[in-house]
């Protein structure tokens, strides 16, 4: 409910925040969500959000809160979400905390028209490694 809060009222704009949660016996639970800083552009991760993020989870901790990073969120509109910040953000989430971590993303305009728009992607392992190299290109 707080993606779906969160992403309704900055829409147009894009809403982005963090997910915790637990990764038990390779189960995926998502517990609770903040949102991050508006960002000029969309959707970033650097020092500031890193930042914002370390302090969220330190105080989620102190209240006895699942704080595990498991992935981040964004919201889109039509569809519109696989960018190249969205990409690198996921790469970094999968690449620094744990190969599990997910981009939930919340489909404001598809959500509107009466059935919620919410999915979980990941990126591959091919995918990962081909990044990794310098192989991937807006183009391919």
């Amino acid at each position: 409910m707080r993606i779906i809060k969160h992403s309704s009222q900055v829409f147009p704009s894009i809403a982005t925040g963090s997910l915790v949660g637990l990764d038990i016996e390779g189960q995926l639970q998502v517990t609770n969500s903040f949102n991050m800083p508006q960002v000029d552009g969309g959707a970033t991760v650097g020092d500031a959000n890193d930042a914002h993020q370390s302090e969220m989870i330190r105080m989620l901790r102190e209240v006895n809160v699942d704080a595990q990073s498991v992935g981040w969120y964004m919201s889109a509109s039509m569809g519109n979400f696989v960018s190249l910040a969205a990409i690198e953000n996921q790469f970094y989430y999968q690449k620094e905390a744990n190969e599990r971590t997910i981009t939930l993303v919340h489909d404001v305009s598809r959500s509107s028209q009466g059935s919620l728009n919410l999915r979980a992607y990941r990126l591959s392992p091919q995918f990962i490694a081909a990044y990794k190299e310098g192989k991937f290109t807006t183009e391919r």
